[in-house]
């Protein structure tokens, strides 16, 4: 079934480590619970309208599986039939590097650019534990303010595989200061959007 961004199935958890629930009537109520706030990495999570907010039932913080899962960088797979929720993450590791030999050996790697440099680059990643069938991924990279730094690649997936490589190259010209965020995404199958499972920073100073 497609996987939509509004999915409201909620998941009961505990909260720990970067993700935390700070509840109180300061928050207001949820269908006569009390809700709670959501901070992921210090940024608090905002609710749109239709979403089913963070609330508390028994000491146990409860909020959309959806939100667990993109703070996670993880996929997620809705089974109307069983009424299950699928939650896959893969483990995506990426590299940049201004060469790449035929042997996927990485030369000359980097994290950091002065801005206005432009280069030539590969973008280099690298993925395991893929349990679940995908039909396409994509690699990106965004500017500080947002915009694509270059067209984005996209790959269809013809073979299945729980593991791969896989090098592309890019030309950037790194115009502005800040973060340029290089991100790996996937996509479940053609109906669903681009979920982003791995993203890695080059820092432009």
């Amino acid at each position: 079934m497609k996987v939509r961004r509004m999915l409201v199935l909620a998941l009961a958890v505990s909260l720990c480590g970067t993700a935390t629930a700070l509840a109180g009537s300061l928050w207001g109520d949820y269908e006569g619970f009390s809700r709670a706030r959501v901070l992921i990495n210090d940024v608090e999570k905002r609710f749109g309208d239709g979403e089913a907010p963070a609330f508390l039932i028994n000491g146990n913080s409860v909020f959309p599986v959806r939100v667990l899962a993109d703070s996670l960088h993880a996929m997620v797979k809705w089974d109307d039939a069983n009424k299950t929720v699928n939650i896959y993450k893969p483990n995506v590791h990426m590299f940049v590097a201004k060469e790449v030999g035929k042997d996927y050996s990485i030369k000359q790697p980097f994290g950091k650019v002065k801005k206005g440099d432009t280069i030539d680059f590969a973008v280099f990643a690298q993925v395991d534990s893929l349990n679940t069938s995908i039909s396409s991924f994509k690699i990106s990279i965004e500017t500080p303010s947002g915009e694509q730094a270059a067209p984005p690649h996209e790959k269809s997936v013809g073979v299945q595989k729980d593991s791969f490589w896989y090098p592309w190259p890019f030309t950037v010209t790194f115009s502005e200061s800040g973060n340029y965020k290089v991100k790996f995404s996937v996509k479940l199958d053609e109906s669903s959007n681009y979920t982003v499972v791995s993203e890695k920073v080059i820092v432009s100073e």
